[in-house]
């Protein structure tokens, strides 16, 4: 059973992973094109994405007992 429970986890911290590295290379993205704009053309008109926890990792920190 523990060792079910740590492939899981694992595969967990797999998926969370990735999920950042995806966000920091979007993230990344959007900051190299904002400092290669011209200054006349830095006038966003959309609103910036919302960030928004992930339902499955909230309390994925918490202990069950």
């Amino acid at each position: 059973m523990e060792n079910e429970e740590k492939t899981q986890l694992e595969a967990q911290h797999r998926k969370e992973m990735e999920s950042l590295r995806e966000e920091v290379a979007r993230l990344t993205s959007l900051l190299k094109q904002a400092l290669r704009s011209k200054p006349e053309e830095t006038k966003f008109t959309a609103q910036p994405e919302p960030m928004l926890a992930n339902p499955q990792n909230l309390g994925a920190n918490k202990v069950s007992q």
